[in-house]
């Protein structure tokens, strides 16, 4: 595989997400699992800026007995220079926040980026893609839980 890992999170989101190359902030997408007691998955724009914009990416989990969207990662995606990277993530040990304008990134940022990048990338051999939703995605989750 050529490029960083800034390249290839960038290829992995924009193959998942296509409608990330034009964003609009707010929109919703939808993931749904593949087989019976797979995970759905939902993404939002976040925030749209002068480069691109930010996406957030929940998955199910099960909170007092219901499925409900829990944050996984949340990623910046530089439209311009087509790449993105990882702003935080849920790596199984608790929600670690990669970079923010307050403080230095963590010294895991290449280690987080390509688990992430990983991941999207497993999601995509699997055959997962983000259609768009005309609903919000907590709405989604209301309607599989």
């Amino acid at each position: 595989m050529r490029g960083n890992v800034f390249e290839r999170m960038y290829a992995a989101v924009t193959s998942l997400v296509p409608a990330v190359e034009q964003p609009v902030e707010g929109a919703s997408f939808y993931a749904p699992p593949k087989v019976a007691g797979d995970c759905a998955s939902y993404c939002t724009v976040s925030n749209v800026h002068e480069r691109g914009c930010d996406i957030e990416i929940a998955v199910d989990s099960v909170l007092d007995g219901r499925i409900v969207p829990a944050p996984w990662m949340a990623v910046r995606v530089d439209l311009l220079g087509r790449t993105a990277e990882l702003l935080a993530i849920e790596d199984g040990a608790g929600y670690e926040q990669i970079c923010t304008k307050e403080r230095t990134p963590s010294a895991r940022r290449t280690q987080l980026n390509a688990a992430a990048v990983n991941n999207l990338a497993s999601m995509l051999m699997l055959g997962g893609e983000f259609q768009a939703l005309e609903r919000s995605v907590a709405a989604c989750a209301e309607l599989q839980g």
